[in-house]
């Protein structure tokens, strides 16, 4: 019996080794994924606690952690759905799984021994501040930031952060007096809710983490002209330089935010930015850019193994509106012969040293695309799903998704479990499913999670 084990042993440390536990070999999936949050976010566990909970606590039964944690893991395992809480998450085992956490994370606060319902969860997250949840994701950036853990895939200096809007909720009827709205070509109006999202994105790593989230809203039902992308950038920016406000970023930005506003405000936050350009956006600097690069005589070609030719060309110092602006171009041709170009504005002097980084860093932009939102839409954590009509609750179950797509990919990206999840089971969706059959039909041992969670441990990166 483990407690007998237990028993004779004098500390955490000695515990791991009656248990054989060498590093992060040998892990299951539920104890690999609490072991990667503590790891990563020693004070994540801490700060549910410290949440005030609005509820009059003489009527409630599930305390808050208990019901946050459900609402992150339900993503995690991929549920689809606030209704999947119950038919996915309420098995007996599953009860007994929380209530062994609870003992180790939350020792004074018992868990129940029946199964959160998800309307309780969204009862909570309707009246609980939106804040609380922007917190977390505040603190678990900033601890991972202040570990040091994702600086080799910094931007010369600066870590890459994307910024992009996207869609996740729409209706055919007016949600709420912030609704956006369209008119179809049918005739009907959509009423939708759309996002600026900010991701921190590793370059050649393929991470993209949610730092900063801003929704795009009217502030009333009748509006004479409706919020926007470029107006929700002009809120997001401060408010990121404020909760980080001596972090070095880079700002990977599409051709829309290639205008003075824009610029003038990375330079008073701060932030150094790779936007990119296009003749559209800003056509007499960009005459004027294909007019010098001929002349400029500063070009770099790189044959690689893979039979991929790239060249780069820049032009810095180009008037524009008082300032002076910088931009490169990157050709690249595939060994079957297929041509792709791509061209940036960059706030760096660019040199034939810092080059070939900058275009690196510009094409890093599509990762929020790909391993973001796509990878949030149609990997199993249902982005475009109404978790709740609720407007604080919809942004609170936002930012859950957020939290449990930063630990699956810690998950994914580290080196704590013996194989690699895309190697050994094809996708971190399947791995999702074995931990929610693991979580739901099988016990965890409480004294084994104990020791794994006391156990100091690195845990690198793979970019493989």
């Amino acid at each position: 019996m483990p407690g007998a084990e237990i028993a004779a042993i004098s500390g955490p440390q000695d515990v791991a080794a009656a248990y054989g536990l060498e590093g992060g070999e040998g892990l299951t999936p539920p104890e690999a994924v609490f072991k990667t949050i503590r790891h990563f976010v020693p004070e994540f566990f801490p700060a549910l606690a410290r949440i005030p909970d609005p509820r009059d606590q003489a009527r409630i039964t599930y305390p808050l952690p208990e019901c946050y944690l459900v609402g992150v893991l339900a993503y995690m395992f991929k549920a689809g759905s606030r209704r999947n809480i119950k038919y996915k998450m309420g098995t007996p085992k599953f009860v007994s799984n929380l209530q062994r956490i609870g003992i180790i994370f939350y020792p004074d606060t018992p868990f129940p021994f029946t199964p959160l319902h998800g309307d309780t969860l969204n009862d909570l997250l309707k009246v609980l501040p939106v804040e609380c949840s922007l917190d977390l994701r505040k603190l678990v950036l900033r601890s991972l930031i202040r570990s040091r853990c994702l600086e080799q895939w910094r931007i010369l200096g600066g870590y890459a952060v994307v910024m992009d809007g996207t869609g996740v909720v729409t209706y055919y009827h007016r949600h709420c007096k912030h609704c956006l709205t369209r008119k179809l070509s049918d005739g009907r109006t959509l009423y939708y809710h759309p996002v600026l999202e900010a991701k921190l994105v590793s370059p050649g790593l393929g991470l993209a983490l949610s730092i900063g989230t801003e929704f795009i809203e009217n502030p009333e039902e009748y509006v004479n002209k409706q919020d926007c992308e470029l107006k929700a950038f002009y809120r997001l920016l401060p408010k990121l330089r404020k909760d980080f406000p001596q972090t070095p970023f880079c700002l990977l930005l599409d051709s829309l935010y290639a205008c003075e506003g824009v610029f003038s405000l990375c330079d008073e936050k701060r932030c150094s930015y790779l936007i990119t350009f296009k003749e559209g956006s800003m056509p007499a600097t960009w005459k004027e850019f294909q007019a010098l690069k001929e002349f400029a005589g500063e070009r770099r070609l790189d044959v690689f193994p893979d039979g991929k030719t790239r060249t780069i060309n820049w032009v810095n110092d180009i008037a524009y509106n008082g300032r002076k602006m910088n931009a490169l171009e990157l050709r690249e041709t595939s060994a079957d012969g297929k041509e792709y170009y791509s061209a940036w504005l960059s706030s760096w002097l660019i040199t034939k040293d810092n080059a070939p980084a900058l275009a690196v860093g510009g094409r890093s932009r599509w990762i929020i695309e790909n391993e973001g939102f796509n990878t949030q839409k149609n990997g199993g954590y249902e982005l475009e799903h109404a978790f709740s009509s609720g407007y604080a609750a919809m942004k609170h179950f936002y930012i859950m998704l957020q939290l449990a797509h930063i630990f699956d990919q810690l998950l994914d990206k580290g080196n704590l479990l013996r194989v690699k999840i895309r190697w050994a089971m094809g996708s971190l969706r399947t791995f999702s499913a074995r931990l929610w059959a693991l979580m739901t039909e099988t016990l965890i041992d409480a004294e084994r999670l104990r020791a794994i969670l006391a156990r100091r441990i690195q845990i690198r990166f793979d970019s493989g």
